[in-house]
């Protein structure tokens, strides 16, 4: 093809031009022209995003739904980026995946079938759009012995008698190709594709036929020749919970385009990226880059079409209500801001924020259709913009730390980089999975997805239990604060009072207040040890902060909290004095002073190797992490317990010391692993027993932290155990509360404290006896009632009917007849009452019965309750309900059942 004629195609064919025509095509056919859905579904929970034209029409095949319509066409926005539908590591290195992308398709529910959606599917692609026809290839259901299937003859039938198509350019595959399923269960049917032949200098033109290098070849030199361009499903069959397919009631057509692959044949691209489509796009990139686009594989131009389409993915997305975050959907947005914003610092020399500047030619090109884009771009951008900005700040600093771990492990010999010390760039820089195996790939390295996934775990039961404040303080805000002397740790009053003034308060919409002092008592959250609370107040009382967290940004003391009282202007060098919640802090450094003991003691019961791997320090617990391949016994949680109570009987004095970090060490002070302390650091010796080196707050003398007790002891990963424990007051409530509940537990089994231990056994042993007794009696219960059923349905104008009681049975078990009995026939009305005592359940089963019957689940429940009492409902297809009158059964079995056969007599 020349250039003058791809030209000509390019203006002929534009996206617009190729859009309508395939919704006019249809639209002239009496198919409904229909909106496209979200691009994330917000009533299914089982999809993250919509990835398929069909999601948004997936309770109409599932017979969950109607519309007021037969035949539907539309371009739906879709996005495929996780799961079964992945391609992201091939967005931008091929010419043809995407992360965003328009699905065009047609359907007919129950309506025309394979005669009409394959010879317009023809029409449209020769005759339209005038698509050669010696390019194109045709594949069929080549049929499947386990399911019985024999080739889809009739499909072929009509391409070649119907189309006109060449019988040699209509080929059969079998199930993988060409049978599509919605999932394990639920409708499917044969589907043909049609292909074409992208064609090669000197290429034999029936090549296609080639399983080697033709139509669905595995050999990726060839895929690009041979693409796929539609593919029209035959919605037949239903597959049921058994495995066997059933045949529908009323057969349906589900068909999806890719649009950007259509318009890049169309256009003569060998592209999909080359069309108008992303052109406008590009040169938005190309103003921002200062570098011109080449259509090359060279990484610059890879950085192109990685950022074009995330930026269209995210932009449609947020469009429609998603925002970035850690969970989710939120996340994986997050991934492709990120993703695509190292591509373009790192290949493009993108510093500043750009991915919020590219939006509006995102918005230019796909305004007019989906109007959502154009009319909140300003929005996305914003939302863009502050994501770019949050990934900036850290990006650098986690390139440089993700250098030195690749080194390390170049020059060990190694090809895989420790997942768990990868996962750092995630949890402090913000780097997701795939841009952390990106980076790899281009270092020939792999990734421990294992390691990852397992610190991934970690990370997020620490968060879910943990909050804490990030971002205090933007680098604008810290401009100008010094760092902040603390006095939390002298001697006297100042330790939790102090006369000081303020240095500056920030209040922001949707943050808690923050106050920095010029100088404070309030110890801010280190080393495991929790941030102070109090109360920060002027003389006059005008201004009043209480204080719930103290943070540290740097070297300046941040106070977290609210702003009681404040004077109208800025609060700036006004004079306050500060007062630390003494009680929360007496309990909090008790707590921090026992972690000492408690890491000495583990070290002389369980063994040297034992090492502190992390801690949390609060006013109400303590938690110490160490290191040991196995659990801990009874007798050594026992032994642990009683010598850290020796050790506070003892009630030694607590001395702290300023010293070189060098000598501490030298002289045995314990430093803990992976920490890093300056030259000179702060040791704490307990009586010359316990000796480390410390930023906390401690007790004056070991006998101030009272009565220790261990709460619990367990894994939180390979080789670290966690212990949890009290101390003070928490300790004696516990124990109260221990000697409360034993001697309740006595009373109430009727035995002495001392004999409750071999009372629980006894019962225990009688409750095991009795539940097998009850599963076997149930199991039998659940068996018989199905021979029963299947016995007792009837099928009357294709429905397989049905309305039973069963006396024995619970609501579970009901449960359980009912789930089975679903995959006795494709089209089935079937309600079970079952009795537990004076409680009735039932649940009602409305599938595939066409929709002129008018019968749904919901109904039946409704009507059942009326009689039996209770709650009751659900959707069309499925609805249960519980009642309290068993007196009700016999006129609700009745009352279901006439409903049931008014329903059928409208058939």
């Amino acid at each position: 093809m020349t250039a003058s004629t791809t030209r000509d195609t390019t203006q002929r064919f534009t996206a617009a031009r190729v859009r309508q025509d395939f919704l006019d095509f249809f639209g002239a056919r009496g198919h409904a022209i229909v909106p496209s859905s979200p691009v994330f579904p917000k009533d299914d929970p089982t999809l993250l995003f919509t990835n398929a034209g069909m999601n948004q029409f997936k309770d109409v095949f599932l017979g969950t739904g109607t519309r007021p319509y037969k035949r539907a066409v539309d371009t739906q926005k879709c996005i495929r980026v996780s799961g079964k539908h992945n391609d992201l590591e091939e967005v931008g290195v091929d010419t043809y995946h995407h992360t965003f992308f328009e699905m065009l398709g047609n359907w007919s529910f129950g309506d025309y079938f394979k005669e009409d959606a394959i010879t317009w599917a023809w029409t449209l692609l020769t005759e339209v759009w005038g698509l050669p026809k010696d390019r194109l290839w045709v594949t069929v259901f080549g049929g499947d012995e386990k399911d019985g299937l024999p080739a889809d003859t009739e499909a072929e039938r009509i391409w070649i008698q119907k189309a006109g198509v060449d019988p040699k350019r209509v080929l059969r595959f079998g199930r993988k190709a060409n049978f599509w399923e919605m999932g394990e269960t639920g409708p499917c049917g044969p589907c043909t594709e049609i292909h074409f032949d992208r064609g090669a200098p000197g290429s034999n033109p029936m090549d296609g036929a080639d399983p080697k290098l033709g139509v669905n070849t595995d050999d990726p030199r060839y895929k690009e020749r041979f693409i796929e361009l539609w593919n029209n499903v035959f919605m037949e069959f239903n597959r049921l919970d058994d495995g066997r397919l059933a045949k529908l009631p009323a057969q349906s057509v589900d068909t999806g385009m890719g649009f950007e692959r259509i318009l890049s044949v169309l256009q003569g691209k060998r592209s999909n990226y080359d069309t108008d489509l992303f052109t406008p796009i590009f040169a938005r990139i190309e103003q921002l880059s200062g570098r011109k686009y080449g259509a090359s594989m060279d990484p610059a131009d890879i950085a192109f079409r990685v950022i074009a389409d995330h930026t269209r993915a995210v932009t449609s997305a947020i469009s429609d209500g998603a925002t970035p975050s850690n969970e989710g959907r939120g996340y994986v947005l997050r991934r492709l801001i990120r993703r695509a914003s190292r591509f373009g610092r790192q290949n493009l020399g993108m510093k500043e924020p750009f991915l919020c500047q590219v939006v509006p030619a995102v918005a230019q090109v796909l305004g007019d259709t989906f109007p959502e884009m154009r009319a909140r771009a300003e929005h996305v951008s914003a939302v863009l913009r502050a994501e770019e900005e949050q990934f900036g700040r850290t990006l650098d600093r986690g390139l440089g730390l993700f250098a030195e771990l690749a080194s390390k492990v170049e020059k060990s010999g190694a090809k895989t980089l420790p997942g768990a010390e990868s996962f750092e760039l995630y949890a402090t820089y913000g780097f997701p999975q795939d841009l952390v195996e990106l980076m790899a790939r281009e270092r020939n390295l792999a990734l421990d997805t294992r390691g990852w996934d397992a610190a991934m775990e970690k990370h997020q039961a620490a968060s879910r239990s943990e909050g804490k404040f990030k971002q205090l303080l933007s680098a604008e805000q810290l401009t100008g604060l010094t760092a902040t002397r603390t006095t939390c740790h002298e001697d006297g009053a100042r330790t939790t009072e102090l006369d000081t003034r303020v240095a500056r308060l920030f209040r922001d919409a949707g943050q808690k207040d923050r106050l920095v002092l010029a100088e404070t008592c309030f110890y801010a959250e280190s080393g495991g040890q929790v941030g102070d609370a109090g109360t920060i107040r002027s003389a006059d009382g005008g201004f009043v902060f209480t204080v719930e967290d103290t943070q540290k940004v740097g070297d300046v003391v941040v106070h977290v909290g609210k702003a009681e009282k404040s004077p109208a202007g800025d609060a700036a060098n006004l004079a306050v004095r500060a007062s630390v919640d003494r009680e929360r802090r007496d309990a909090t450094r008790a707590n921090h002073t026992a972690t000492h003991l408690l890491h000495k003691v583990l070290k002389d019961v369980v063994g040297d190797h034992v090492q502190q791997m992390g801690s949390y320090v609060g006013p109400d617990r303590l938690r110490f992490d160490f290191s040991n391949p196995q659990g801990l016994t009874a007798e050594q949680l026992e032994e642990i317990e009683r010598r850290v109570n020796a050790a506070i009987a003892k009630n030694d004095a607590l001395t702290t010391t300023i010293e070189d970090l060098e000598a501490a060490k030298k002289r045995g002070v314990v430093a803990l692993f992976g920490e890093k302390y300056s030259e000179r650091v702060r040791v704490v010796d307990v009586g010359g027993w316990s000796t480390e080196l410390c930023g906390g707050t401690h007790v004056r003398a070991a006998g101030d932290i009272g009565p220790f007790v261990i709460l619990s002891e367990r894994a939180i990963q390979a080789g670290v155990r966690r212990l949890e424990a009290l101390t003070r007051r928490a300790a004696v409530d516990w124990m109260q509360e221990q000697r409360r509940l034993v001697r309740g537990a006595a009373q109430t089994l009727k035995t002495a404290p001392e004999e409750l231990v071999t009372r629980i056994e006894a019962l225990q042993k009688e409750l095991k006896d009795a539940r097998k007794k009850n599963e076997q009696s149930s199991a039998g219960g659940i068996a018989s009632a199905f021979d029963a059923l299947k016995a007792g349905l009837k099928t009357e104008k294709g429905v397989t009917h049905g309305v039973f009681v069963f006396e024995a049975l619970d609501q579970k078990s009901v449960r359980d007849l009912t789930d089975r009995a679903k995959g006795l026939a494709p089209v089935l009305a079937l309600s079970v009452f079952g009795r537990e005592g004076d409680k009735v359940a039932h649940l009602h089963v409305v599938q595939g019965v066409p929709a002129n019957a008018g019968l749904k689940a919901g109904d039946l429940a409704n009507l059942a309750k009326t009689h039996v009492g209770g709650g009751g409902g659900g959707s069309p297809a499925l609805a249960q309900g519980q009642g309290t009158n068993p007196a009700g059964l016999g006129p609700a079995k009745a009352d279901v059942e006439a409903a049931l056969a008014a329903a059928l007599a409208k058939l």
